[in-house]
């Protein structure tokens, strides 16, 4: 959740809530509004990470999910 919180902050989005394995944030990206929720969830060694992204625009939300993942999970591999 440490990272997640990290990754919301550093797109330039304010924490707008936390709940159990969730928090969310929004803002704007390139002057849009957007929003985003990281859920992180542990499961045994494991732990199950989901970013979603919103937005009127959805290339815009699609930024600020990658944008978010990438920074609380590392780059895709």
């Amino acid at each position: 959740m440490k990272d997640a919180k990290f990754a919301i902050t550093e797109t330039g989005f304010g924490v707008t809530f936390t709940s159990g394995p969730h928090i969310g944030g929004a803002g704007a990206l390139n002057g849009v509004g957007a929003a985003v929720i990281v859920t992180c969830l542990s499961q045994g060694a494991r732990t199950f990470i989901e970013v979603v992204g919103t937005s009127l625009d959805g290339g815009v939300a699609g930024e600020a999910r990658n944008r978010v993942r990438t920074i609380t999970m590392g780059p895709p591999s």
